[in-house]
C-alpha cells in the first residue's frame, strides 16, 4: 500500500503545501522579481480585449449557423410593423393589435429554438424590444400620429429603426464570419 493511501488526501495536501512554503523561504525574498503594477494592469487589459474579441467571433459564428431563423424572426417584425403604417384609421390599428398576440408568442417560440440558453445570440435584446414596442407602443404612437401626434411615432419609429439596423448589420457581419 502506498504512502499517500495510508496519510490521507488531506495529510498529503499539507505535507505538499509545507513544502512549498519551505522552498519559497529557502528561495529568499531577494531573487523574486518585484510587481510592475503598470505593466500588470496593461496585461489585465490586453486579457480583457482578447476576450472580448473571441466572445464577440463566438456569438457571429452562433448567429451565423441560425442566419434562416433570424431572418424569419426580422421578417415578422418588419411585417408587421408596415401592416401599422398601412393602418389608416385607429380601429384598423387596434384590430392588428389585437390579433398580434399569438403570433408573437410564435416568434418567441422561433427565437427560443434560436438560443435556448439566451446567451448565445447578439440579438436578444433588439428582438425582446421589437416585440414589446409592436404589442404597445408602436400600436399607441401609430393612433397617436393619426390624431395628429406625429412626434410620438417618430420617436418610436427612430429606437425601432436603430435596431432594425442594428439586427440586419450584424446578421450580414454574422454571414461573413470566416471559422478559426
Amino acid at each position: 500500500m502506498n504512502a499517500a493511501r495510508r496519510l490521507g488526501p488531506a495529510l498529503c495536501l499539507a505535507l505538499s503545501l509545507a513544502g512549498t512554503g519551505a522552498r519559497a523561504a529557502d528561495a529568499g525574498a531577494g531573487e523574486r522579481l518585484p510587481e510592475d503594477p503598470v505593466a500588470g494592469a496593461k496585461s489585465t487589459q490586453q486579457w480583457r480585449e482578447f476576450m472580448a474579441a473571441e466572445e464577440h467571433e463566438r456569438r457571429l459564428r452562433y448567429d451565423r449557423n441560425h442566419l434562416k431563423e433570424h431572418r424569419a424572426v426580422l421578417k415578422f417584425i418588419t411585417a408587421t410593423r408596415a401592416r401599422y403604417d398601412r393602418a389608416k384609421t385607429k380601429a384598423a390599428v387596434l384590430g392588428i393589435q389585437k390579433r398580434l398576440p399569438p403570433a408573437v408568442d410564435g416568434v418567441r417560440r422561433r427565437i427560443t429554438a434560436i438560443d435556448h440558453w439566451g446567451n448565445n445570440s447578439n440579438l436578444l435584446g433588439d428582438y425582446d424590444a421589437l416585440l414589446n414596442a409592436l404589442g404597445v407602443a408602436y400600436p399607441a404612437a401609430r393612433v397617436a400620429a393619426l390624431e395628429g401626434n406625429q412626434a410620438s411615432q417618430d420617436s418610436v419609429r427612430a429606437d425601432f429603426d436603430r435596431r432594425v439596423k442594428h439586427a440586419k448589420d450584424w446578421l450580414v457581419e454574422a454571414a461573413e464570419a470566416k471559422d478559426d
